[in-house]
This record gives C-alpha cells, structure tokens and sequence, in this order.
C-alpha cells in the first residue's frame, strides 16, 4: 500500500488530460476517466497487486469504449498511482478531477455528471471482472451507488450564482468523502 503523498505530487490536472484525450482522438471527459478508475478500487481492485496499472487501463478502456495508448496510457498510470496515493492518506488529499473553479459552471456540472458517472461504470466494470457479481453491496456502498445514479442526472443548465456554487460545492465534498468511504472500506476489508 501507498505510504505518503508522493505519487499524489505527481497527479495531472484536468486540463492535461483533457489535451491528451482530445490529441489521442477520443471525446471522454477526463473526470469520466478518473471516475472510473475510483469506481474500479471501490470495486475491489487490489493497489497492490504487480499487475495494477495494467488491469487499470484495460478495465478503463472496457467500461468507457475506447482505446488507451501511448502518453495517455503513461498518464494514466500516473493518474491511478496519484489517486491511490490519495486515497488512502489520512487526511483525505483526495479530490475527484474536475475542471477548476475558474470553467464555467455548466463545464464543472457536466464534468461532475461524468466524474459520477465514470465511477458506476467503473464499479461495475470492476465488479464484473472480479466476477464478484453475486456478492452482496454492503447497504452503504448502495446508497451511495444510487446517490450517484442520481447526481449524474444533474441539470447542467443551472445559472452560475452564489447560491449554484455553493451547492456545487456541496456536491463535490459529498461526492469526494462517499468515494473515499467505499474504497477504503474496500482497502480495510481486504484479506491479505
């Protein structure tokens, strides 16, 4: 397991990513990507495990439809060791990769549609590969999943006020520590 913040330094931020994708000609929204590799830890998948990278890009590519190669795939790697790093910090670094405060509130909704989004394909994705389908969601970790459900939902058409980003920042802390409950919940249940 990840003792420090080390590789949590090295996390790409939003706009990076999005150049990545849009220059390896795909049209996912890069916190769709990071919601996906959230959604395979809560699923189960080991960190620690030598083949963690590459199952990570392989099971992203799975639940989003696309391909990953090249600086992508790298970034990626870099992305998944950055939120594991994260993640398991005790003073909860982790965020879920959104766009800044500066984009426009419609982008930043849109991208917390997809962050949710990504995360219950990821789940699923994980869960499926793990052939763990017959085990049961701890209620927690399902009403959470149906919380998600209907944050994807979310109408991107709100009008950028005070009072539209205060409930987007409410959505995002919500989003943030549920995410960081399911997986380390997952972490500290894990036979070893």
């Amino acid at each position: 397991m990840l003792d420090s913040l080390g590789a949590f330094e090295d996390m790409p931020d939003w706009e990076e990513l999005a150049d990545l994708v849009f220059n390896a000609g795909q049209t996912v929204n890069p916190s769709e990507i990071h919601g996906v590799m959230v959604g395979l830890l809560a699923s189960g998948f080991d960190p620690a495990d030598d083949n963690h990278l590459a199952q990570t890009v392989a099971a992203t590519e799975r639940a989003l439809g696309m391909d990953v190669t090249g600086e992508l795939a790298e970034t990626m790697g870099r992305l998944s060791l950055a939120t594991l790093s994260a993640i398991v910090d005790s003073d909860y670094a982790f965020q879920p990769l959104l766009p800044s405060d500066d984009d426009a509130m419609e982008t930043r909704l849109r991208s917390l549609s997809g962050w949710v989004t990504g995360f219950l394909s990821g789940f699923t994705e994980g869960v499926s590969s793990r052939n763990a389908s017959s085990d049961a969601v701890d209620t927690s970790t399902a009403d959470i999943l149906r919380d998600f459900a209907m944050l994807a939902q979310v109408d991107t058409d709100e009008a950028d006020s005070d009072d539209a980003e205060r409930n987007l920042e409410e959505l995002i802390e919500y989003v943030r520590l549920a995410a960081v409950s399911i997986v380390q919940d997952v972490v500290n249940n894990r036979e070893f």
